[in-house]
This record gives structure tokens, C-alpha cells and sequence, in this order.
């Protein structure tokens, strides 16, 4: 049987060679005095891995400097983001299609009830040959035209169809247009079939009914009737079509199943079928048991899964039941299976497989009886497995809000990054796939810039076929090089003035009290709201931040969740000593899903919160501090907004730290995931990582969905906190299976660390202004509310430029020398401590 070896045993030299060497290692920080290649490579692997970017850059400079610079290109490249070269092509854009002939790509863009489509030639520039109104595009399998599902007109949906000639222009392309009505209220998808003839199949009624029709059609003429096609009392859910049109498959089942993926073995009912759907003889042919089919690129292979509710067994058929050919049983899995993938020549299959608490992706050739071969092993979920070659598969890692995409080659197992935003910080969750017909690009949609709360996504084109240059990797490098050394010197003054202060604090975190927390928490069992161990975790709580000799209360309340409930927040004070009247606010929820005690949600946030309040209970801070341990977020924010509402006007919340899910490491290095909705609460908490913990820190604009969004509808822009890396990785998240054995107790002592560090630095520094505004050369702002003498900095400019001017002043207003209309103004206090502010007040000049 053959074994294949996981790239991440390798060393790091050979990491994404091809050609094996063996460089001597050297510890992140060496200072050997070796030069070679291998070994700069070397000590840039360990020192990246351990989250020394700075000194991981310069190696990687001083090697791109080098003779050597053409033989590491491809490893620096994926070690600092994408391999290739990736073009954005439009913004908030989902949905990307590709022609079969791989000459034109269209895409969605737009609000889900005005959506539009945009064609474009898959060329230098992408020039647009369509922007209409619309959904549900579908390219001809000679890639010559397209059709799509039109808004509705009269009360009556209405398909247009269009050429693709190999010259037209926007103008001209949208002047042929053939507009069918269709006589249905609703359609939800299109897709087109066949050659000749070419032939328009739609399922038609809206997104929530309870039925729906399969219609079929010519697709050459405007005239003539649609045919409906029966299909034997199911429902019609999605068509899946082979490259080259000449074979389609209609999947049956329940009206909005998600028909192409299993999440187990419930997903496999034996009513869940598919039948094949002839353009030639408008005409469905019998059902098949079965769920998730694939089509090879030609058609001529098709495979699917069954199961029993026991086992799945993956099959295949080589031809068709007309002619004769009857299914193979490839393999027989007795865990649960999903995503189903066929190579283009249909030689071999590909799925994922849950073969202990994570999904892992299997392999093997179509034929019977076949030994299916492990391609991955990365404790996250691998998952989505696409073939873009017989050789090379597309896949995914992680959760759906946070997935990253892999290469891997399938007969040697060696996994490739293919997708990056080529900065250290800031993560770029991915969420749709679709490669062109034959593999060399990619259309990917993704957050490059790491933000998740507004709508908007975007559209990445990856070209397998060209490697990042050697001049856009060189500005790469020195650009996070330049980032990160202004990164460490940022944070060294920001915490100048008290860092001998937070530097005492900060080694009192005892990670032996962070574990005994955890055991007592974790051995309620369930803490979510409906279940016993939540009253026993309140009483854990209420009771611990007492015995630290804090002011402590519960926040009772009653909420329904089935019946009535008497539930509670646990709120704990250290009051402050300058400005008391200034709150600010550090939160985590303690109760867990019903189905599992939730040792990393939240757990470990609880546990954290726990020891912070403990390390600064006899260190008081200027503002007053506010620990609350939130009851039932896992019940849909209950307790933090609750606490948001019943505190809106009691409190004056300046600065609020939302933690959730912070224990688990997938791999040696204790890292995790800023989650802010303020950038100047977000340096600060990198900084404090960087000079207080061991902990390595990536940031995401997030706070959707988590009790972060409850602070913010009510107190604003002023949230920071901490959650995981990768975002979601975790594969016990949500699961029975989330116990105290998977957390890395280390990694909460360093988030302990930064967290505490924070608070002292927010605490203690001047809050971010208000009421600031300028007009013309004049700026005004409110004053501090903190108590003590204060100073302004002051910055102007222009857009491309904001921070062009400067000046410090000692009263709430400014002259803006040489500042015109619509340049950009922001300002922040300075107190006699020397802290400044932790963000700016900004505004446009008027």
C-alpha cells in the first residue's frame, strides 16, 4: 500500500523542496555566523514559527539579496503568503462560474434581493460583457453562450440568453440578447444542457416553497412551450452537469436540502436520490438511491454515496446504464462521509471521511473494491475536496468562517498553501472555490482584509500558471519587515510608562490556578442554560471573584428556553482610583452548548477572565474595571445583552474586552486571534502580546454573532478581545467531545498575560475624544474626561497622506495650518503619565 509522507514532518528546508537537502538547524535567534542559504532559511522557518517576525524577515531579505535568491523563491513565497500570482477582480462579489471552455468567468454582486450578475472575459484587464440584473448564470458547454434567471416581470419569472461571440464587446454582446418568459412566479437555478440540441433547465418556484417543478426547453428561440419534466412525486433540488454538457443529473430530495454535502449519516435517507436528465429526449430517466453525485469533465463517469445509516460506500459508474454498464463499489467507509469529488478524466475519487472528532480526506482510483488512501492529517477539519488535475486537489482547512485553501499533490501527499493576504497579522478567511475547467486558475471569494462584520466579500483570481515575481515578493518581505519593526517600537513607548508595573503583573499569572479554575468549571458538566451545571458554574464564579476580595454580585434575570428560567451574569468590580466613573468592561461567557461542557467555549475564556481579575484585584487601576462572566451566549447573547441593556445608562462604558474560545492550540505555537472592532484597541493588544506574554497574535475585524455584538449595539466602536486561531479551527467546537484534555493550559496563561497587560494600559491611559470636528484651518474637540492635566496631539492631511502635519497643543482646540476641504483631521489626549490615548478621534474637514 502506498504511504504517503505528511509535508509537516519534514524539515523546514525541505518543506516545499523538491529536491531534498539536509541543512543543519539552528534555534530561532542564533547567531551563527552561517550564511548559506539552507541555513538563513533555516533560522528564518523556526524564528517565523516561534512569531520573531522581524528576525524571520531579515533572514528572508538577506536570502532574496543573495546568488541564492532563485532557489528559495518558492519557499519564501509560501512561508510569507501566495505562491502565485492572484488578481482582484471585483469587490463584494460570490459566486464566481467559469465558461467550459475557460475563456469567460461570471460572478454575483449585489444585496440578495437586488442581485446582479457581471460576465467577463477571462483576459488581460477582465474586460465586462455583461451587467444585469439577475441570478443563476450557466454558460453553454461550448462556452459560445450563457443564460440566467431574470428578475420577475408581471408576477412571472423570465430567463434571458445571450451569444458569446469572440468579439463582442459589452455593448454589443448585450444588444443579442434573447429574453424567454417563463410561466412560474419563481425560479431559483438554471442550468444549461446538451449541445444540439442546446437546451434550458430550470427548476422553478421561490427559495421557500414547499414544491418545486423541473422545466426544460430549447434554448435557440424565444418561441415555443417549456415541457415539464415529472419527477415521480420528489422534488427537483439542483442539477449537476458535466463539463461538456453532455450529461446532466437532476438530485431529489427535500425542497432547500443541502443536497451536495453530508453532515453525517442523517444526510444519507434512502428517499434521497438523483436521475439522470436527458437534453435529447427531454426526459428524466429513473431515480437512483444515492446522494452527493459527480460527473467526470466528458460525463462518461459518474459517482455517488449511499448509505444505511451505518456505513456509506462510495460508488461509481464507468459509462451509463443505457449502455449496459453497471456501478462499482469503490469503498466502504463505516464513519460518516462527505464531498464527494471526481478527477476531470473520472480515474479517481476523492471525499472526507470523519475518522475520529475531525474530517481528513481520503483518496483512491475508480475501480472496484479500491484502498482508499489518506491525503491529510492536520487536526482541523479538512474538507471541500475539488480536483483540478488527476494528480492535484483543491482543498479546504478549517470552519466555514474562517477556511483556508490547500493544494495537494496527490501522490506524494506534499500540501501548498494557495491562498494568502501576504501580511503576518491580519487574517483572510476564504469562503468559495471554483476552478476553471482546467485547473490552471482558481476564483476565489475571501475577506483579504481580515473583515467580517460588513457584507462585503471579494473576488481573487489565482494563476497557477505564474509565480509570484521576484520584485513583488521582495516588496512583500520588506513591507511586513517595515510593519513589524514599526510594530515593536510602537509597542515599546505605548507601555514605556508602565511597564516595570505591568511587567510585575503580568508574571503573577500562575498557570496552575488557570487549570484549577478550568477542572472546577469544566466538572459542571453543561453550564448552558437549561441545564444544572449553569447554576453550579454561577456559584463557582460568584464565590471565586469574592474570595479575591472583589465586589461581587449575580445579574439575575428570567428568559425562556423551553420553560421559564431564573438565570444570572456574575459581575465582579475593581474600582478605580482616579476616574471610578469610567468603566471599562471584560467579558466572557461561561455557559457551554447542551450538548457538551465546552472546555474551549468558553471555558477557557472564563478561566482567563478568573485569573486577570485575580493578578489585578490588589492592583486598582485609574478607571474603574468591570469583570462580568456573560450566562447564556450559546442561547443567543441572553446575558450580555441583558447586562448591555440594564447597564446602557447606569455606566459610563469608555472600553469593553470580549474573550471567547482561546485554549486549544492545533500546533505547537500559542497563538491567537485579536477580535476588535476598534484598530486602536487592537495595537494595543498586539502590543501587550509582544512585550508581556509568549503569545503570538493575528487580528480579525469580528465581532458579529459572539457577546461582542450586544456591547457594541449599545456602547459603539470601543471593542476589543481575544478568540482563536485559526478563527473556529477548532474541531471540537460545538461538540460533545470539547474537553478538558484538548486545551493548552500555557496558551491560556500567555492570553492571561496580554489580557491583564491590556487592561492596564487602557485603564490607565486617557480614553478615545469625542465631539471633535473641523472646518476649514479650525479644529475643536470635548475635553478628556479623565481627571489630571492633559495635552492633544494633533495630526492633518490629505487622504493619501493623513498624518502630513502635526502638533501638540494644550487646550481642545487647534489651528490646521494649510488644511483644506476634505482632508482628514484626528486627535488624541496625552495624560501626565505620558500615556497616550489608546485610539483617535477622527473626522473630515468640512
Amino acid at each position: 500500500m502506498r504511504v504517503l509522507l505528511p509535508a509537516l514532518l519534514l524539515a523546514p528546508s525541505l518543506l516545499f523542496a523538491q529536491t531534498p537537502t539536509t541543512p543543519p538547524k539552528a534555534p530561532a535567534g542564533s547567531r551563527s555566523l552561517a550564511t548559506s542559504g539552507p541555513q538563513r532559511f533555516d533560522r528564518a522557518f523556526f524564528a517565523w514559527e516561534a512569531g520573531q517576525y522581524v528576525e524571520a524577515l531579515q533572514e528572508l531579505k538577506a536570502i532574496l539579496a543573495s546568488p541564492e535568491a532563485s532557489a528559495w523563491h518558492g519557499r519564501i513565497a509560501e512561508l510569507t503568503g501566495e505562491s502565485w500570482q492572484t488578481t482582484e477582480l471585483a469587490k463584494d462579489a460570490r459566486a464566481p462560474r467559469w465558461s467550459p471552455d475557460g475563456r469567460h468567468l461570471s460572478y454575483e454582486i449585489g444585496a440578495p434581493n437586488a442581485r446582479r450578475i457581471r460576465i467577463v472575459r477571462a483576459t488581460s484587464g477582465f474586460p465586462v460583457l455583461l451587467d444585469a440584473a439577475g441570478s443563476s448564470p450557466s454558460f453553454a458547454a461550448d462556452g459560445q453562450s450563457v443564460a440566467w434567471i431574470a428578475p420577475s416581470a408581471n408576477g412571472r419569472a423570465l430567463v434571458q440568453w445571450m451569444p458569446l461571440r469572440g468579439g463582442s464587446t459589452a455593448g454589443s454582446a448585450q444588444d443579442n440578447i434573447i429574453r424567454i418568459p417563463l410561466d412560474e412566479p419563481a425560479a431559483v437555478s438554471l442550468t444549461l444542457i446538451g449541445r444540439a440540441p442546446l437546451r434550458i433547465a430550470v427548476i422553478a418556484g421561490a427559495a421557500g416553497d414547499s414544491t418545486a417543478t423541473l422545466l426544460l426547453r430549447d434554448a435557440a428561440t424565444a418561441s415555443g412551450p417549456w415541457q415539464r419534466i415529472g419527477t415521480s412525486g420528489a422534488q427537483p433540488v439542483e442539477i449537476v452537469r458535466s463539463v461538456n454538457g453532455e450529461r446532466a443529473i437532476v438530485l431529489l430530495g427535500r425542497r432547500g436540502a443541502f443536497a451536495r454535502a453530508i453532515p453525517g449519516f442523517a444526510g444519507l435517507a434512502r428517499s434521497d436520490a438523483f436521475a439522470e436528465l436527458s437534453a435529447a429526449d427531454a426526459a428524466l430517466g429513473p431515480p437512483r438511491a444515492g446522494i452527493s453525485p459527480v460527473l467526470s469533465h466528458d460525463g462518461r463517469a459518474l459517482a455517488w454515496l449511499e448509505g444505511d445509516g451505518t456505513r456509506t460506500q462510495v460508488r461509481a459508474l464507468l459509462g451509463s446504464a443505457s449502455t449496459g454498464a453497471a456501478p462499482i463499489d469503490v469503498a466502504v467507509s463505516m464513519t460518516p462521509v462527505q464531498g464527494l469529488a471526481i478527477a476531470p478524466d473520472g480515474s479517481r475519487l476523492a471525499w472526507s471521511s470523519m475518522l475520529r472528532e475531525d474530517w481528513e480526506i481520503l483518496t483512491a482510483p475508480t475501480e472496484t473494491s479500491a484502498t482508499p488512501v489518506r491525503l491529510t492529517r492536520e487536526i482541523q477539519h479538512d474538507i471541500l475536496p475539488q480536483f483540478l488535475s488527476p494528480s492535484r486537489l483543491l482543498a479546504t482547512i478549517g470552519e466555514a468562517r474562517h477556511r483556508r485553501s490547500q493544494l495537494y499533490d496527490v501522490n506524494t501527499g506534499v500540501r501548498t498553501r494557495l491562498f494568502h493576504n501576504n501580511s503576518v497579522r491580519t487574517v483572510a478567511p476564504e469562503y468559495e472555490w471554483v476552478a476553471s475547467p482546467d485547473g490552471s486558475r482558481v476564483a476565489i471569494v475571501a475577506e483579504r482584509d481580515g473583515d467580517t462584520v460588513t457584507p462585503h466579500r471579494h473576488l481573487f483570481l489565482v494563476d497557477l500558471s505564474a509565480t509570484v515575481s521576484r520584485d513583488a515578493l521582495v516588496a512583500r518581505v520588506d513591507s511586513n519587515l517595515t510593519a513589524e519593526r514599526a510594530r515593536r517600537v510602537a509597542a515599546s513607548r505605548m507601555f514605556a510608562p508602565i511597564a516595570t508595573a505591568v511587567r510585575a503583573a503580568t508574571a503573577s499569572v500562575d498557570v496552575g490556578r488557570i487549570y484549577a479554575h478550568e477542572k472546577a468549571l469544566f466538572g459542571f458538566d453543561s453550564k448552558h442554560i437549561t441545564q444544572p451545571g449553569n447554576a453550579g458554574a454561577v456559584d463557582y464564579l460568584l464565590n471565586t471573584y469574592k474570595s479575591f476580595g472583589l465586589a461581587a454580585h449575580l445579574q439575575s434575570f428570567k428568559t425562556v428556553a423551553g420553560r421559564e428560567l431564573d438565570v444570572a451574569n456574575v459581575v465582579a468590580v475593581i474600582p478605580g482610583t482616579t476616574n471610578p466613573e469610567l468603566v471599562y468592561v471584560v467579558g466572557a461567557h461561561f455557559d457551554s452548548r447542551a450538548e457538551g461542557p465546552g472546555a474551549d467555549d468558553n471555558t477557557s475564556g472564563t478561566a482567563m477572565i478568573l485569573e486577570s481579575a485575580r493578578v489585578l484585584a490588589t492592583r486598582p487601576q485609574a478607571a474603574t474595571v468591570m469583570f462580568v462572566s456573560f450566562t447564556g451566549e450559546e442561547a443567543g447573547l441572553r446575558g450580555a445583552r441583558e447586562f448591555a441593556r440594564r447597564m446602557k445608562d447606569s455606566i459610563r462604558v469608555v472600553g469593553a474586552l470580549n474573550n471567547d474560545m482561546m485554549g486549544w492550540a492545533n500546533d505547537q505555537r500559542m497563538d491567537n486571534t485579536i477580535r476588535y472592532s476598534n484598530p486602536g484597541m487592537r495595537d494595543v493588544q498586539h502590543a501587550a502580546a509582544m512585550q508581556f506574554s509568549g503569545l503570538i497574535t493575528y487580528d480579525a475585524f469580528y465581532y458579529k454573532s459572539t457577546d461582542a455584538n450586544a456591547l457594541y449595539d449599545v456602547w459603539g466602536d470601543i471593542i476589543g478581545g481575544i478568540g482563536s486561531y485559526p478563527i473556529l479551527g477548532n474541531p471540537h467546537y460545538h461538540m460533545p467531545h470539547d474537553v478538558l484534555e484538548t486545551i493548552n493550559h500555557q496558551q491560556l496563561a500567555e492570553t492571561s498575560r496580554t489580557t491583564v497587560a491590556t487592561i492596564m494600559l487602557l485603564a490607565s491611559s486617557p480614553s478615545r475624544l469625542t465631539g471633535l470636528s473641523a472646518t476649514g484651518a479650525s479644529a475643536s474637540w470635548n475635553a478628556a474626561v479623565e481627571r489630571g492635566p492633559m495635552r492633544y496631539l494633533v495630526r492633518w492631511g490629505p487622504a493619501n497622506d493623513p498624518n502630513k502635519y502635526s502638533a501638540t497643543v494644550s487646550t481642545p482646540r487647534a489651528t490646521l495650518a494649510g488644511a483644506t476641504s476634505g482632508w482628514h483631521v484626528a486627535v488624541k489626549a496625552v495624560n501626565a503619565k505620558g500615556l497616550d490615548g489608546w485610539d483617535w478621534a477622527r473626522a473630515i474637514i468640512e
